[in-house]
């Protein structure tokens, strides 16, 4: 693809950030060409209508100026999206979420902290980076408190916001979304030289930029006790925003005791930096995020531009969410799944790929204590779910990758939507994350029952029949075909077609 990267310029205005140089994604990305472009703020509009006009697949908008900012950003984003043009990035709405917003928007959510106990600390209301911020920025008494409080009032004309100091670990998280859901990545803690009092230890401007790049201030993934409750801390402070589409963020958190603390939400990570700066955000994509910065791209593009097919699918699941379960006697495949139930073990943790209203975790349940997680395209779908102890919203193929391992795979009644690449992909996948089975139905589609579909209209229905891909997969070393059975499995409530497949069971 060919990419336009939109850059807030810094020519001329004597940023804070222009001895950090600007993001560029070619450093790290090859497969995609990128042309970066850098926008001046009295220039916006005719630079962004010469972007679009030019024949770009997508833009990367990386613009982060306040209204008051001498740098392009939140202006120039308005009239961005006014161009109705796709672009991965921030919105208007995201970069003008204030400090005093995000609490708002938080209560009752997320721990933030209070404004009456000192030590107090006194903050700009909007913008990043910190800037403006010092040592100083924390006060132990009214006078101090003044004072900090005159000196930012003159430095930024936005406002200012005063909290109490959180005094505990400096922990950031980054979070990605993935079709419908929103992913934590690992959290990163700060560590700070011993020297350091406990009302010195958090990220002001010299400290998040020089100390952090020179490593004075050091950082390590994060891997105790709090590790899946920082990551849901930061999932829910970022769907707090209602900021979706976005694309990432960053976010600011101090561990204190057992409370975790939510500082911010930062809709302009330091990622895609040149080769060899030391900040936190490039540091886990390269070491956590499965593929690297290209992998990261790549579900970026791909929650953007979701196919068109699959967004018709979600449609019509959510449509007929209601009476599906009604449907069950056109259906026969819960009985395949009930006699294999029987017969094999689904004790631990079960991954229901395409789980839809649950019907094949209740047939597993019935037998087995099994603990249920599902992935599907339809929210209306998976609200009738209720068993099931977590259900991430997206594309099997898009998710699998952040859910982790567990004891058994299954999977009926979905994988007909994927083409042949989609699922290798998938197959490869359920090979890797599964310790003990992968139970899957797949459906033997016909060329008559697609071209029924597109006779009435669906044709981005258009199902595939993967069960030569399945006969001919290579079966890794240590696994074993254990059953294999063909029978009828449904009957098509469009076209009435009766629909045969064949049920594997891998050990």
């Amino acid at each position: 693809m060919k990419i336009c990267v939109l850059l807030s310029s810094y020519e001329g205005v004597g940023s804070d950030f222009q001895d950090y140089g600007y993001q560029d994604p070619s450093l790290y990305v090859k497969q995609h060409e990128f042309v970066l472009r850098y926008i001046t703020k009295d220039t916006a509009v005719q630079q962004i209508d010469e972007v679009c006009e030019e024949n770009f697949d997508l833009l990367i908008n990386f613009l982060w100026g306040q209204r008051i900012d001498a740098v392009a950003g939140i202006d120039a984003v308005e009239y961005l999206e006014s161009k109705g043009v796709p672009f991965i990035g921030n919105s208007s709405k995201f970069l003008s979420i204030s400090m005093a917003d995000f609490k708002k928007a938080a209560a009752g959510i997320v721990l933030v902290p209070g404004e009456s106990k000192f030590p107090l600390i006194v903050k700009p209301a909007t913008g990043s980076g910190s800037r403006h911020m010092t040592e100083k920025s924390v006060c132990h008494n009214p006078n101090e408190l003044e004072e900090q409080i005159a000196l930012l009032k003159s430095k930024t004309p936005d406002g200012i916001i005063v909290e109490e100091f959180i005094e505990g670990e400096e922990i950031s998280v980054m979070v990605v979304e993935v079709d419908d859901e929103v992913i934590a990545m690992n959290p990163i803690v700060y560590e700070f030289p011993a020297e350091t009092t406990p009302t010195q230890k958090f990220l002001h401007f010299n400290n998040k930029f020089d100390a952090v790049d020179q490593g004075t201030i050091k950082f390590h993934l994060y891997q105790g006790d709090i590790l899946d409750r920082l990551k849901e801390t930061a999932c829910k402070a970022y769907q707090a925003l209602n900021v979706s589409g976005c694309g990432y963020a960053r976010i600011d958190i101090r561990a204190s005791g057992e409370d975790l603390y939510v500082l911010g939400v930062n809709p302009t990570p330091a990622f895609f930096y040149k080769l060899g700066t030391n900040f936190g955000d490039d540091y886990v994509i390269s070491h956590c995020f499965p593929g690297g910065h290209e992998g990261f791209m790549e579900t970026l593009i791909k929650t953007k531009l979701r196919s068109s097919q699959m967004l018709e699918v979600k449609k019509t699941y959510d449509l007929m969410s209601d009476k599906y379960n009604d449907t069950m006697h056109t259906r026969n495949y819960p009985k395949v799944v009930s006699d294999i139930a029987a017969r094999y073990s689904f004790q631990g943790s079960v991954l229901d790929l395409g789980c839809g209203t649950g019907e094949v975790g209740t047939l597993i349940q019935a037998v087995h204590n099994a603990t249920l997680i599902g992935i599907d395209i339809s929210p209306k779908m998976v609200a009738h779910a209720k068993h099931y102890e977590k259900v991430y919203l997206g594309e099997m193929q898009n998710i699998m990758p952040f859910v982790g391992n567990f004891d058994h795979v299954v999977s009926f009644g979905a994988l007909l939507f994927l083409k042949k690449e989609m699922f290798l992909n998938v197959l490869d996948r359920c090979f890797a994350q599964s310790r003990h089975s992968i139970t899957v139905g797949i459906e033997d589609i016909s060329d008559e029952f697609n071209k029924h579909l597109a006779e009435m209209g669906k044709e981005q229905l258009h199902t595939y029949n993967n069960t030569p891909i399945i006969d001919f997969y290579t079966i890794p070393e240590g696994w074993r075909l254990v059953h294999k059975q063909r029978d009828f499995f449904w009957t098509s409530p469009s076209t009435e077609d009766e629909v045969y497949g064949t049920a594997y069971r891998f050990e």
